[in-house]
């Protein structure tokens, strides 16, 4: 058997376990994400660093299919809440997060920003599939599911800048270079987004072929993401830019395939976040997560804090954000896959890189499974759940 077909024996035998697991973790009313999480950590195995495979072929396909199938109308009239997460939401959990460790001397201010823009990305995965299941509020999921589209993408351009401040052998950043991170990068993604949506919509325009507009969107997805980053622009920023904009061209995709476009897209989701998530537990190494309690116990503090300031103290500058939504948003905000790649992809040169890796390791496991098993009876509690 050659390298290329043992690989695609892997990946088939991690979808089998993946599709058991997750049927079981249905029948007994858990989010399947964490399921294989828990299934797969303790699982002993080598892997190569899947860091730039998440990267560059599963997170493209997440954001784009969560880009297309969000509520673009409630996405409009929610826009300030979805902002004020996704923005100083970001800065706010890097900021507490390095100024929590530098008060307590476990870590120099500079590498705990540098983590705590690691763990700015928010990932809801298990947050929606419960939302779908209890039914709540359109509105609501729109929120925390717009939050994590646009926060992913603050949270790189953020982790990209501190790379390059940490980084000994880069000359210093200019605050030209540092404001082109800030703001070029996410809108100059962006416009390659709705440049390649534009694109392929007037190309399909009125095609009535269902395998031709999957394709169509696919090349969105991968083609958006792959012509930023190579231009040094957000991949992140032009795959759900492409999602939104696409869905909202006229005639695309047309009315007799919208369903088979949309299957596809939902089989993409289930396809990449199961490998993900197995990926992931296999990464996570019980003996990193418990290496340096103390570290992740300030460190998640700091997490928490930030996501409490946000839901209680920021969300409710964004008009009417009914209380019970609040305590929700907040519980929303645990930490998952792209978290766990940026970690395991910073360069051996940065300082406190061991550190780093364990803290986001225990981070992404307590937050995932603590956040993800109670999240559900929150909800129903909270009786918001569609009756």
């Amino acid at each position: 058997m050659t390298g290329f077909e043992g690989q695609v024996v892997d990946v088939v035998g991690l979808l089998a376990v993946a599709v058991i697991v997750s049927v079981i973790a249905e029948r007994i009313g858990i989010p399947y994400v964490v399921a294989l999480l828990i299934v797969a950590t303790p699982i002993d195995v080598a892997l190569p660093n899947f860091g730039p495979a998440l990267l560059f072929v599963f997170l493209p396909a997440l954001v784009f299919e969560a880009a297309w199938n969000i509520h673009r109308d409630i996405l409009r009239r929610r826009w300030l809440a979805v902002a004020i997460l996704a923005i100083p939401g970001v800065l706010l959990t890097a900021v507490l997060v390095a100024g929590g460790l530098a008060l307590t001397q476990q870590m120099p201010f500079t590498p705990a920003l540098l983590l705590g823009a690691v763990l700015a990305a928010t990932d809801p995965i298990a947050v929606l599939a419960v939302f779908k299941k209890l039914h709540v509020p359109p509105e609501l999921a729109t929120i925390v599911e717009g939050e994590s589209l646009f926060n992913d993408g603050a949270a790189i351009v953020l982790y990209e800048v501190m790379i390059g401040i940490l980084t000994p052998a880069h000359s210093p950043l200019t605050a030209r270079q540092i404001a082109w991170g800030a703001l070029g990068v996410p809108l100059g993604g962006a416009a390659i987004g709705l440049v390649i949506a534009a694109l392929v919509a007037l190309l399909l325009r009125g095609d009535g072929d269902a395998p031709l507009q999957v394709v169509g969107t696919i090349v969105a997805a991968f083609g958006a993401y792959l012509l930023a980053d190579e231009l040094h622009l957000s991949g992140i920023f032009a795959a759900v830019v492409a999602g939104i904009a696409l869905r909202a061209f006229p005639n695309f995709p047309t009315v007799e395939v919208t369903a088979e476009v949309d299957g596809f897209w939902s089989a993409m989701a289930f396809l990449a976040n199961a490998l993900v998530f197995v990926l992931m537990g296999l990464r996570l190494e019980f003996g990193r997560i418990v290496h340096s309690p103390l570290l992740v116990l300030t460190t998640l503090a700091c997490v928490t804090g930030a996501r409490l300031v946000l839901g209680y103290v920021a969300l409710p500058l964004a008009g009417n954000i009914p209380r019970p939504w609040r305590g929700v948003i907040a519980l929303a905000g645990m930490r998952g896959a792209l978290s766990v790649a940026l970690v395991i992809g910073l360069p051996d040169q940065i300082p406190y890189r061991s550190q780093l890796i364990d803290t986001v390791f225990g981070v992404v496991f307590i937050t995932l499974v603590a956040q993800g098993l109670t999240i559900g009876p929150l909800i129903s509690r909270l009786r918001l759940a569609a009756s």
